[in-house]
C-alpha cells in the first residue's frame, strides 16, 4: 500500500525536543493524579501532536507530485492519528466530564499559533518554540482536574511544569547561539529561571506546592549559570538537547515526588 516510502520519516517527528515537551506534562499530570479519564486524555494529546507532522507534509504537496505516495500516506497515517485522538477524546469526556477540555480550549490558540509557524517553516522563532510547549502543557491541567483536583491546584501544577519549560527554551536558543560564536546575554535566561524560582517559592511558602519543586527549578538555574559561563564546554546541538531531555526528565521526577511525599 506504501511502496518504498519511508513510514518513519512520515509518522514520527525529527525534533527531539518536543517529545520532552510531550510527555512531561503527561507523566507529571498522570503521576500525581492518575485516572483513566487522565490516560484518554493523554492519548488525545499524544495523537494530536503526531498529527502534526503527517498533515504538514500532506498540506505542503500543492505541485505536480501532490499525490505522490508519500503524500498519500502521511493523509492516511494522519487519518489514524485523527481517529485515535477521537477515541481518547470520546473516552475522555465518557470518564471525566467535559470539565478538563477547559485547557485544551483555553489554551488551543497558543497551539494554532506554533502549528502557523510551523508551516511557514518559521518555527524557530521565539514566539513559535514557547507557544508550542506552552499550550501542550495544559494537559497537565486537565489531567489533574480529570483525577479530581480543584481548579487552582490544577493550574498551579501547570506552573510548575512552566518552570521547566520555559526556562528551559530560553536556555537552548541563548546556548545554542553560544555555540555558534555569537554574543548572547545570560540575563533573560538567568531572570526567568529566577523569576519561577521566587514565584515557586512564594506558593511553596503557602503550602500550595511542594518545596521540592523550588529545587527542582535551582537544579535548572546552576545548569544555565554554568552552561553559559565560559567556563562550559563545547557541545554540538544534539548533545544539548539530549542534556535537556535528561534535565526535564529530572524536573518533573522531583516535582512529582515532592506532590507525591509531600515536600
Amino acid at each position: 500500500m506504501f511502496g518504498r516510502v519511508r513510514l518513519k520519516t512520515i509518522a514520527l517527528p525529527v525534533e527531539h525536543g518536543g517529545w520532552g515537551f510531550l510527555f512531561e506534562p503527561i507523566l507529571l499530570g498522570l503521576c500525581v493524579a492518575p485516572s483513566a479519564a487522565g490516560f484518554f486524555l493523554s492519548v488525545l494529546t499524544v495523537a494530536s501532536f503526531l498529527l502534526r507532522h503527517p498533515l504538514k507534509i500532506f498540506l505542503a504537496g500543492e505541485d505536480a507530485v501532490s499525490e505522490s505516495p508519500r503524500r498519500r500516506a502521511a493523509l492516511q497515517i494522519a487519518v489514524v492519528y485523527f481517529m485515535i485522538g477521537v477515541v481518547g477524546l470520546v473516552c475522555g469526556v465518557w470518564l471525566g466530564g467535559y470539565a478538563p477540555l477547559v485547557p485544551f480550549v483555553v489554551l488551543a490558540p497558543l497551539v494554532v499559533t506554533y502549528f502557523f509557524y510551523d508551516t511557514q517553516r518559521q518555527g524557530r522563532k521565539l514566539a513559535a518554540e514557547t507557544a508550542g510547549p506552552v499550550g501542550l502543557g495544559g494537559v497537565t491541567t486537565a489531567i489533574a482536574v480529570a483525577g479530581g483536583w480543584g481548579w487552582l491546584d490544577a493550574v498551579l501544577l501547570w506552573i510548575v511544569l512552566m518552570g521547566r519549560t520555559l526556562p528551559s527554551i530560553f536556555y537552548v536558543r541563548a546556548r545554542l547561539r553560544l555555540e555558534k560564536g555569537e554574543v548572547v546575554s545570560r540575563w533573560p535566561t538567568v531572570s526567568i529561571h529566577l523569576g519561577f524560582g521566587v514565584a515557586l517559592a512564594v506558593f511553596s511558602w503557602k503550602d500550595l506546592v511542594p518545596y521540592l519543586t523550588v529545587v527542582a527549578v535551582l537544579v535548572l538555574l546552576l545548569r544555565a549559570a554554568h552552561g553559559l559561563s565560559s567556563r562550559r564546554r563545547s557541545s554540538k546541538a544534539t548533545r544539548i538537547g539530549f542534556l535537556e531531555i535528561g534535565y526535564g526528565i529530572v524536573y518533573v521526577v522531583v516535582a512529582i515526588v515532592g506532590y507525591r511525599v509531600g515536600w
